[in-house]
């Protein structure tokens, strides 16, 4: 086939497969290769291109490929809208499409209603002529997916039942589901896989599902043929430590608020044609160009003209609180009777049901008021039953919310009154009692966030899955600015100490040990005070375990001895067996093991006859831990697994971590030392997924032995240097002196460093 001309002008052109190497300013598009400048690349030309790629899948052979996929639904993109983003995002489309030559993960990112999924919707316009109609998933209308019901649309998506094997075999899916999907997408041609909003399934920058985690790891990590789109607020992180992506500078891809010269040319031809450029400028830079703010602008002018409209709007400032300022003034115009309301939502900070959304009527509140604000853009749906403001309307909402407390106290009631499970195995079950919380702070009802967290159990929930961050959060919220001054927030003084108290235990976990020490010191100070016996039991513990990770370990057995004393005195079982068990690892640390075993098993014996199976679990490993000391390798794997059935039943994430470690040590030990590292490996992911710093270190140094054992030095280094860094970082001696001496072993033998 002749070359065909494409594309008039010298800003792109089009021709037959070539070997183009590394020359710059060519683009591979299907067969096609392109030749462009940016600079002079045009609208035109790249709709033009389109066009030209849209008939050649229509080609027989492309059909074939194309028809062989169950296409996905895609966000509707109509013609002016199209016209729309080809002119004024043709350079963004160019960039990107440039960039998906030679890389596997295009994120696009930016605030919120900038035209992210549309940039990513039009790209789809571009994809070569080969490449079936893309995958895409929006995390929006899916924010509970699970890893299964991913993969179960994938293997839909691509006619292979395989994937979705783990249904009909009644498991949960897992890596091994995940390495045939890219096994399959390894041995196919170009697939592009879109994966829309997903800051919506994630805490801050991390994934809140694991099984969606390892997803993300093996689509970055591992060689497959597929391009993979993903639009996202914010950037992903992996639990393994890494970014979704390499290099954010350059591959990050940043979308912003439009262009002046293309914000002029959208206000232009949306009724504000008459204006002078000047004054369409100043409104264009007064927002950024951010599309919904210039949306909201047209859309006053189509109600009340543009003299009326503008009239407010000449004033605009470059800062960002002058752009706040003038889009509430936007706002108020538009919002109308419906303002109040709007303003009331703003307390919510997380997708709603229309439920949450009427909490927040009131008697002068229009029966159609959530649909005029749907219809002026101001709220957002996903038209499954969730509702949420965008971030710029939420902002000026709230800001001119004048009774802040009273609606935070009705958000407070609202979640209350949301059933919780019975059965409690993630945060996700409680995340009505943690939002309930964070509103009763924000209306000052202290001692209702406190009763939160207590009555229903929230702190040991969130202890046992390992939730610390989450943690801090909630006690911190009880506290005043300065916990150590003498003015408090609550209403009971033992309930401030067991709040500071808790805190501390949090700090200490997550490897903020001398503060842990601090707070510690205050609650015990409290305690004594108010004559609190219990409480003062425990601060002494939590103090001899925070002393016990410094390596002071006298220090530590002084603190738990004290303890003991007063929970003989006041006959708390619970407490006597908390001060038995690190007694217990005080002294396995000093090397006597017999004693320490003796401690344990009267621990060991309390924990059974109270029931409580966490610490019955703890006990176990404590013992195994000892008899792994003496040389009693199979007794202590016993020990070993009954803890981790018992972690595993009641869902104790640190506990889980621990027995896993502690079972890798055993095997490394016998020699098995493959099987080592397996269990080594899953503590460390579940460390790093909850944030305890110590358990990290301690198993990166674990690792690093057994990698070494193995004869992979290099890899025994990196984690050694690893578990260094975090050592140093909490100030762990015994981490720190492990892996400084195992580094200069490895030095001083023949490996060239």
């Amino acid at each position: 086939m002749d070359k065909q001309d494409v594309a008039s002008g010298s800003g792109i052109t089009a021709g037959r497969d070539v070997n183009i190497g590394d020359t710059s300013g060519q683009l591979a598009i299907g067969e096609y290769i392109i030749q462009f400048n940016s600079e002079n690349l045009s609208g035109k030309e790249l709709s033009e291109l389109i066009d030209n790629l849209n008939q050649k899948r229509m080609e027989e052979t492309n059909l074939k490929i194309i028809n062989s996929y169950n296409p996905s639904i895609l966000p509707n993109l109509p013609p002016r809208l199209r016209e729309f983003v080809i002119e004024n995002r043709f350079l963004e489309l160019s960039k990107n499409l440039e960039y998906l030559q030679n890389h596997r993960i295009l994120l696009i990112s930016g605030i919120g209603g900038v035209g992210k999924t549309t940039l990513a919707r039009a790209l789809v316009e571009t994809r070569p002529a080969n490449v079936p109609i893309p995958f895409w998933l929006d995390f929006n209308k899916n924010q509970s997916a699970t890893l299964g019901d991913i993969l179960e649309k994938l293997a839909s998506y691509m006619n292979k039942t395989d994937i979705a094997s783990f249904k009909t075999e009644g498991r949960d899916a897992g890596q091994d589901d995940i390495n045939k999907l890219t096994a399959e997408l390894r041995d196919r041609d170009s697939v592009w896989l879109i994966f829309d909003n997903l800051e919506t399934i994630m805490d801050s920058r991390e994934f809140h599902d694991e099984g969606i985690d390892l997803l993300f790891t093996s689509l970055r990590n591992s060689t497959h043929q597929a391009r993979i789109i993903v639009t996202s607020r914010t950037l992903p992180v992996l639990k393994n430590g890494e970014s979704l992506i390499d290099v954010i500078d350059e591959e990050k891809k940043e979308l912003k608020g439009l262009n002046i010269d293309f914000g002029i040319d959208y206000l232009r031809k949306n009724g504000l044609d008459e204006v002078e450029p000047a004054k369409l400028e100043e409104l264009v830079k007064g927002v950024d160009g951010h599309p919904l703010a210039l949306k909201l602008l047209i859309d006053i002018v189509k109600i009340f003209g543009i003299n009326d409209a503008l009239d407010d709007l000449s004033m605009y400032q470059k800062s960002k609180y002058d752009t706040i300022k003038k889009a509430r003034k936007l706002f108020d115009k538009l919002a109308g009777d419906e303002k109040e309301l709007l303003e009331r939502i703003a307390v919510f900070r997380q997708p709603e049901s229309i439920t949450a959304l009427k909490r927040m009527f009131t008697d002068k509140t229009s029966p159609d008021a959530l649909r005029k604000l749907i219809d002026n853009s101001l709220l957002e749906t996903d038209h499954v039953g969730n509702y949420w403001l965008h971030p710029l309307v939420q902002e000026f909402s709230y800001d001119d919310l004048e009774n802040k407390m009273e609606i935070h106290k009705l958000a407070c009631e609202y979640y209350l009154s949301l059933p919780i499970p019975e059965t409690r195995t993630k945060k996700e079950d409680v995340l009505s009692l943690i939002e309930a919380h964070y509103h009763a702070c924000l209306a000052k009802e202290y001692d209702v966030a406190a009763d939160i967290i207590f009555d229903n159990g929230l702190h040991r929930d969130l202890d046992k899955w390992g939730n610390f961050k989450m943690l801090v959060d909630l006690y911190s919220g009880l506290l005043p600015d300065n916990p150590f001054e003498n003015k408090i927030l609550l209403s009971s003084m033992v309930t401030h100490s067991a709040v500071i108290g808790n805190l501390a235990r949090a700090y200490n976990i997550l490897g903020e040990v001398e503060k842990a020490i601090e707070y510690h010191k205050r609650a015990l100070i409290i305690s004594r005070e108010i004559g609190d016996k219990c409480g003062e039991v425990i601060e002494l513990g939590n103090l001899g375990n925070a002393y016990y990770v410094l390596g002071e370990v006298e220090k530590a057995i002084e603190y738990h001895e004290q303890g003991l004393v007063i929970s003989h005195e006041i006959e708390d079982r619970k407490c006597e067996g908390a001060c038995l068990g690190s007694l217990g690892l005080a002294y396995s640390d000093l090397g006597e093991v017999e004693k320490a075993i003796d401690y344990y098993e009267q621990a060991l014996v309390i924990s059974r006859m109270i029931g409580d199976r966490r610490s019955e679990g703890i006990r176990l490993g404590n013992l195994g831990n000892a008899y792994y000391v003496l040389g009693g390798l199979w007794k202590a794997i016993e020990y070993h697994e009954q803890a981790l059935v018992i972690s595993r039943e009641i869902g104790d994430r640190c506990g889980e971590g621990s027995d896993l470690g502690n079972l890798g040590n055993a095997y490394h030990v016998l020699g098995q030392v493959e099987k080592a590292i397996d269990y080594g490996e899953q503590a460390l992911a579940i460390f790093r997924e909850i944030g305890d710093r110590n358990g990290e270190g301690t198993r990166l140094s674990s690792l690093g032995l057994a990698y070494s054992v193995l004869g992979e030095v290099e890899k025994s280094i990196e984690h050694y240097n690893q578990a260094l860094v975090i050592g140093k970082e909490i100030k762990d001696p015994r981490i720190i002196i492990f892996c400084e001496e195992n580094l200069k072993s490895l030095k001083n033998s023949d490996f060239n460093w």
